[in-house]
């Protein structure tokens, strides 16, 4: 227990700063969003924006599949993949059973906080590591200030990140497979204003906050998880894009190849 508290007090004292800091940054700019979308009116706000997003790396794609948000997440917590635990931060902790502590990440066992000076490492690996890593609200949060949830098989959602110059990026696949989405403060007030009934302000004071809030929606909202190498641009311009996961290729072929006579037609349910 001394040990637990330790580590908590550790921790709160390297997060401390940087939650006041975060705090008046965020209340600053949820009033300058919030300033945004009710001069907008409900009829320009739901107009298409086309915000830039960061996909999945190429062996991490991103799948193709549709669904509906049911809910977005305010100052989400990040709870880590087991792949990214054991394979990106086990071996951190392995050389330095300190070393998620700036990043706000703890150390769970079931519901059970643990000290992660208490904990043998080395003693664990990909295929056996009991433990949950959990990254608290905050500026520095992967998950960003906003998470959409739309539950589905492939784990796939759409959120804010920290890491908005990748943004600038014209190739942008650095994810795990999750959509980062730009503007996503912005497109947070017009759901919460438009899907879930919440007033400008009661957006903004939930974003300044700071703390983990669930905002369910009235209604769903389609989302439609698409990918082409040609298409339309913002400007109405027809364009090409990179095809980043190789997708073009099989398919050309497969068109190039002569035809077959009584071919038994096959379907499959494999995610592209």
């Amino acid at each position: 227990a001394e040990r637990v508290e330790a580590a908590e007090e550790r921790r709160r004292a390297v997060a401390e700063g940087r939650r006041r800091r975060r705090r008046a940054a965020e209340s600053a700019e949820a009033e300058r969003e919030a300033g945004r979308a009710p001069a907008r009116g409900a009829a320009r706000a739901a107009r298409a924006v086309e915000p830039r997003v960061v996909v999945g790396k190429p062996y991490h794609a991103t799948p193709v599949f549709s669904d509906q948000i049911t809910y977005a997440e305010v100052n989400p917590f990040w709870t880590v993949p087991y792949s990214i635990a054991t394979k990106e931060y086990l071996p951190q902790l392995q050389r330095n059973p300190g070393a998620l502590l700036s990043k706000d990440i703890r150390v769970f066992s079931g519901n059970r906080e643990v000290d992660p000076y208490a904990v043998n490492w080395q003693a664990y690996g990909r295929g056996n590591f009991p433990f949950t890593l959990r990254q608290d609200p905050g500026d520095g949060n992967a998950l960003g200030r906003i998470k959409f949830m739309f539950p589905n098989k492939f784990s796939i959602y759409i959120h804010d990140t920290p890491s908005k110059s990748l943004f600038d990026r014209s190739q942008r696949s650095f994810s795990h497979g999750c959509i980062r989405t730009e503007r996503a403060t912005e497109l947070a007030l017009t759901l919460a204003i438009l899907q879930a009934g919440l007033t400008a302000d009661e957006g903004v004071e939930k974003l300044a906050s700071g703390e983990y809030t669930r905002v369910e929606f009235n209604s769903k909202m389609p989302a439609y998880i698409t990918y082409f190498t040609y298409g339309l641009d913002v400007n109405g311009e027809l364009r090409q894009f990179d095809d980043i996961y190789g997708r073009d290729a099989p398919v050309l072929a497969a068109l190039d190849a002569p035809r077959q006579r009584d071919r038994a037609r096959k379907t499959s349910e494999e995610a592209v």
